[in-house]
């Protein structure tokens, strides 16, 4: 690379470079360690953010390559110290997050120390996610649950160090290319900060997110005014979306008989398909996610969730070692990352075609989020989209009980 900086991602004011652009995983690293200013992260016509380089301010530092957690190659690939399945005791924490509470748990235990964390949210109107800090356990609700957008994180990295040099304690909770911007952008270890990284199959953008909002609140005659995609009311089983409205209006449905699950399976960021951060290659303390292949006659069972937890270091095994009113069981690390594709690599090249069919309507053609889904979804999502959503769980039961006997 002859530049001092980083890539030109764009090809106008607008478009990316499709022979480029999946170098950039929209961490936000080189924009947050630019002391001249002279990157700033901006959307594309997809949605996704990329930086763009003002070179008349830039003097080719060179910092902006360094922290890239794409162009460098991670050499951090020893295996996990410990594999653990597990689950919180209490009531609130399972409700309230997508599988076993982990990281909420962790989240706790953070601040009742007299630490921060930083999590990403929804934003307050549901058209987008943003990381966020939090130093009271009452705003940690929020951060609970998939979000599965990628979320803002523009002067986050910033705060993050200022308060590791105050030495207050700090739990970082993010995908897998955010935990290594942060920890690229630091440039050096931390004793006070733990790093949890999530099982990721990638990203949407935010224009899957908010079309689906629009269309949703017109359909609705309300604003939307709470969103969940991972709720549990329904049980753990079948990842169900619930939506509630300024009306009083109270939608349940299987997340991925929606346009927006349909969009994320569908539209991921570019980079997404060609993730580094997969299985052992990671720069986290602590990597969690669903424990899929669970059987109920396995001692960590929990009808309402049950995650799979790694522990890459030893300070992520004495974070874990301290959880208190927290099942911990360890476990053959196979048998907790087998069934979990987000973990075990990338999306294979029929999910690229579809991509690309996809955004050729959503994005090229400009015609939006629901004509996009009705042209190229398959009759297995109309199955999820039509059929109530009781009896997908009734079939899911049934396909697992035969599984699991077999």
């Amino acid at each position: 690379m002859i530049m001092g900086h980083i890539q030109n991602f764009w090809t106008n004011s607008i478009l990316t470079n499709k022979d480029n652009r999946f170098l950039c995983c929209g961490c936000a690293a080189c924009e947050n360690v630019c002391g001249k200013k002279a990157i700033i992260m901006k959307p594309d016509k997809e949605g996704f953010m990329y930086p763009e380089v003002n070179e008349e301010i830039c003097v080719d530092c060179g910092l902006c390559m360094k922290v890239c957690p794409v162009i460098n190659v991670c050499e951090n690939k020893a295996p996990y110290l410990k594999s653990y399945g597990g689950y919180s005791k209490d009531e609130r924490i399972i409700n309230s997050c997508a599988s076993g509470g982990v990281a909420t748990a962790l989240s706790l235990e953070i601040i009742d120390q007299g630490g921060v964390v930083y999590g990403v949210r929804f934003n307050n109107v549901y058209n987008g996610a943003v990381y966020v800090r939090i130093d009271k356990a009452e705003d940690l609700w929020r951060l609970c649950s998939s979000k599965y957008v990628q979320p803002s994180k523009s002067g986050i990295y910033d705060k993050v160090r200022s308060d590791l040099n105050k030495r207050t304690k700090v739990l970082f909770v993010g995908c897998p290319c955010d935990v290594a911007g942060l920890k690229r952008f630091l440039r050096k270890e931390y004793d006070n900060l733990l790093v949890c990284e999530l099982f990721c199959a990638g990203v949407t953008s935010n224009k899957i997110l908010d079309e689906y909002r629009i269309l949703r609140e017109k359909k609705v005659g309300s604003n939307l005014m709470a969103l969940n995609v991972r709720n549990k009311e329904k049980g753990w089983f079948i990842q169900h979306i619930k939506e509630e409205y300024q009306n009083g209006k109270i939608y349940y449905k299987n997340h991925f008989g929606t346009y927006l699950g349909y969009g994320f399976l569908n539209f991921r960021r570019p980079s997404c398909y060609h993730c580094q951060y997969k299985q052992n290659t990671t720069m986290c303390d602590i990597k969690v996610g669903d424990f899929w292949g669970i059987k109920d006659s396995d001692p960590y069972w929990n009808p309402k969730g049950v995650s799979v937890i790694l522990a890459k270091t030893h300070k992520g095994i004495e974070a874990l070692e301290t959880l208190s009113n927290f099942l911990l069981y360890e476990i053959d690390h196979k048998k907790g990352t087998i069934n979990n594709a987000g973990f075990m690599g990338h999306p294979n090249e029929d999910l690229l075609k579809r991509r690309e069919h996809f955004a050729r309507i959503f994005i090229d053609q400009e015609k939006g989020l629901a004509v996009a889904c009705k042209a190229t979804a398959p009759m297995s999502f109309w199955v999820k989209y039509y059929v109530p959503t009781s009896f997908h769980t009734f079939m899911k039961k049934v396909f697992h009980f035969l599984v699991d006997k077999a």
